[in-house]
């Protein structure tokens, strides 16, 4: 399928060129099947909402494989989870093996993936949730930088993930405590 229509259609434009950039493709699939809790394996923006309290194995991961790769490896994958903290932002300088981003509550992109923390208060959905009411949800992204290509791989890894968290956000109705950017802002000088 192509780019734009890849994790349930969160990628805006900037998004969309970022991955067709560090993947070379045009074309992309996802993981099918069902998880755990016998939900379909492609990305839902509803289920990852509904699953933010829940553990690992039930939350809507949007796993993106190339359509030419035979590997059986994703390219990447990307998640979202509720969180009661976030790393702090003082102990978040870039250094030579991470970028930290000036978005979100915490945001940075290191050799293995990136992530961006957003204000977004949410409650359990259940009394056995996996985590209980919190005041930030984490979006994560699993992907190695040296299987990518492209001149800012950094940025491009966290456009997507910006785009996929501004339609949790949206749908999750915590856009305006999220306060996500419409576009990755430079990397402030430290």
């Amino acid at each position: 399928m192509a780019a734009n229509k890849i994790c349930d259609g969160t990628l805006d434009a900037s998004a969309t060129a970022a991955l067709r950039r560090i993947s070379g493709a045009e074309r992309f699939e996802e993981l099918t099947g069902t998880n755990d809790a016998g939900e379909p394996n492609t990305f839902s923006v509803n289920r990852a909402v509904k699953h933010l309290h829940d553990n690992y194995s039930v939350q809507s991961a949007c796993r993106v494989y190339k359509t030419d790769d035979d590997s059986g490896h994703s390219f990447l994958e990307i998640r979202f989870s509720a969180e009661e903290s976030h790393p702090s932002n003082s102990a978040g300088e870039s250094g030579d093996d991470r970028v930290v981003y000036p978005m979100g509550v915490f945001a940075q992109v290191g050799g293995k993936g990136a992530d961006l923390y957003f204000n977004c208060p949410t409650k359990a959905t259940t009394d056995d949730a996996f985590t209980g009411d919190t005041e930030f949800v984490k979006t994560e992204m699993f992907a190695v930088a040296a299987d990518m290509q492209g001149k800012d791989v950094n940025k491009d890894r966290m456009a997507i993930l910006n785009s996929m968290a501004r339609a949790v956000a949206e749908a999750a109705g915590c856009a305006s405590e999220a306060a996500l950017p419409s576009q990755v802002p430079e990397v402030e000088a430290g």
